[in-house]
């Protein structure tokens, strides 16, 4: 029976996998190392060269991608395997493929396609220039449009993670000029997150639609948990809808903050990070209400208050 009261929350990738809170996980190996070579044999054979310790792809983004994924549905398939069952699901960023796999709307294979498709879309739609991604925190969104606005710049907001935290994506050198002028007007932190796409952002309106040119061949199936999306904060509950998130998370802006407020409205109180990172564990401190937010490696006993 689903707990409404739980939801399962995936991160974007990360390649970093130092003291990941899986490993505390009885079982946790066993579950990431049958699905990372289920996913060598399905997608890419030198998956199986992946360890914890070797950080294999440190800087290859597709198959981080790939490990972030395969580590997350282990994650939640072993936590479904000892008796939790989330009321809800909800995937930040790239981790919508994981969150679709949870819900029970894509099967573990088909989310790899869907990982490799969409990358191999956004890539050939991009223009020679450098592109990336940054965080801003301590700013406001007024104060960061303005910044944006005064120095004529075409970076977007592409999501917002509390009420002064925020993620932009544009041209590279751009984007570490907004980062500097940020610090400048009093910004407590800023970082530029290293990748090569600008994620949700509408510079790849055209590779989104490349993308949606490939679902129709794909199995994509209704969620038997309801998917939240990160851009209207809809669930998502037939596959008509599941394949129109799918093509709007690459290049419409996201809303982690209200994606929060909207589980707890749904009566959310407890929410569990499926995924080798704990940032949005660490997110959760700055949002009201969610102060029951675990990793891997700190879910307590019983998921009810």
């Amino acid at each position: 029976m689903q707990d409404h009261h739980l939801a399962f929350v995936f991160p974007a990738f990360t390649n970093d996998y130092a003291d990941h809170p899986g490993q505390t996980m009885p079982g946790f190996d066993q579950y990431f190392s049958e699905l990372l070579f289920k996913a060598a044999s399905h997608t890419d054979q030198e998956l199986a060269q992946f360890t914890f310790e070797n950080r294999a792809f440190h800087d290859d983004e597709l198959r981080t991608q790939y490990i972030t994924y395969i580590y997350s549905c282990a994650a939640s398939s072993l936590l479904r395997n000892n008796g939790l069952s989330p009321g809800f699901t909800a995937g930040y960023s790239m981790g919508i493929y994981a969150a679709l796999f949870d819900g029970g709307a894509v099967s573990f294979e088909t989310g790899l396609t869907l990982i490799r498709l969409a990358h191999g879309s956004l890539l050939k739609s991009l223009p020679g220039a450098e592109y990336t991604m940054g965080t801003l925190i301590g700013l406001d969104r007024k104060d960061i449009e303005t910044l944006i606005d005064k120095s004529a710049f075409s970076i977007e907001i592409t999501n917002q993670n509390a009420s002064h935290s925020f993620v932009i994506s544009g041209r590279r050198a751009e984007v570490h000029q907004l980062l500097k002028l940020a610090k400048e007007e009093g910004a407590l932190n800023t970082r530029d997150l290293s990748v090569s796409i600008p994620y949700h952002s509408s510079e790849l309106k055209a590779g989104a639609m490349d993308f949606a040119d490939n679902l129709g061949k794909l199995d994509i199936g209704s969620p038997q948990t309801p998917v939240i999306s990160l851009v209207d904060q809809a669930l998502l509950t037939n596959p008509r809808m599941v394949a129109a998130e799918l093509v709007r998370n690459l290049y419409y802006p996201l809303n982690w903050f209200n994606t929060m407020q909207a589980l707890l409205g749904h009566g959310v109180s407890h929410f569990i990070e499926c995924g080798p990172s704990k940032g949005l564990a660490k997110n959760a401190r700055f949002i009201e209400g969610a102060r029951n937010f675990y990793t891997l490696n700190a879910i307590p006993p019983a998921s009810s208050d």
